[in-house]
């Protein structure tokens, strides 16, 4: 969340370090006229578990009583407005024109539970979009989604992103702040402008459409979380810091 050049200078006037989780919020951060030299970057990280060989999409299937045929895409996100769920619910329509079977899971708790219950059912949506809560089980969900899509308008980072591309689950996210750092276009899944509805229904009916590249973008999500992102890597980047420090005094 942006902030002014007189909040910055006064949030960090006694820090000696400033880490940030993304390059992008470092950027911010020296936009709005923090120290150079204060700053440290240090990504943001999953812990990395092994790897799901046969995903249960009985299980989940069932468990959301939805056919065996349907497509499936997740967003893991809380319900606010800046993480975009209204772009995907304008997309829908084309989306479903195609893959009519299609089913839009939100995954997570937020102020706008209410008002994105209204708008799918003001759309007619109630048996295409599930409003499926926080869930503890994610790490068994979504192995079995399709897509994850993040139509983010600003983003640090997108933990769930990682999680994602662990779960070797391809993505299509929007060109905002971290996920860049986090989604590699072309690679782990597609990028495409925030608030555009049209390219974001492109994008996924372009993943939806070819399910040898989606295999292909959850393979190389995985690596690309694993040689980047561990939570082992995050730790030493941070106990870095310290020790910068330390050796200083």
């Amino acid at each position: 969340n942006p902030e002014s050049r007189l909040a910055v200078a006064l949030k960090y006037r006694l820090h000696d370090r400033v880490i940030a989780i993304s390059e992008a919020i470092g950027k911010i951060l020296l936009s709005e006229g923090l120290p150079a030299g204060k700053l440290r970057c240090v990504q943001d990280a999953v812990e990395i578990t092994p790897r799901v060989e046969h995903p249960d999409k009985a299980w989940f299937h069932q468990t959301f009583e939805i056919p065996d045929e349907a497509l499936t895409l997740g967003v893991v996100a809380q319900l606010i407005a800046r993480k975009g769920h209204s772009v995907l619910l304008e997309a829908l329509p084309k989306i479903l024109a195609q893959f009519p079977e299609t089913r839009v899971f939100f995954f997570g708790k937020g102020p706008l539970d209410e008002a994105l219950k209204a708008a799918v059912r003001q759309q007619g949506l109630e048996h295409r979009v599930i409003l499926a809560g926080f869930r503890e089980d994610l790490d068994r969900i979504l192995p079995c989604l399709d897509l994850v899509v993040h139509p983010a308008y600003r983003e640090g980072m997108g933990v769930s992103l990682l999680q994602a591309s662990l779960a070797e689950v391809p993505i299509v996210a929007t060109l905002v702040g971290g996920i860049p750092e986090a989604v590699k276009d072309g690679l782990t899944g597609l990028l495409v402008p925030p608030k555009d509805p049209e390219r974001l229904a492109e994008a996924i009916i372009e993943l939806l459409k070819d399910p040898e590249r989606r295999r292909q973008f959850g393979q190389s999500g995985r690596q690309w979380v694993e040689e980047g992102f561990s939570a082992e890597r995050m730790v030493e980047g941070n106990l870095a810091v310290y020790e910068e420090l330390t050796q200083k005094a």
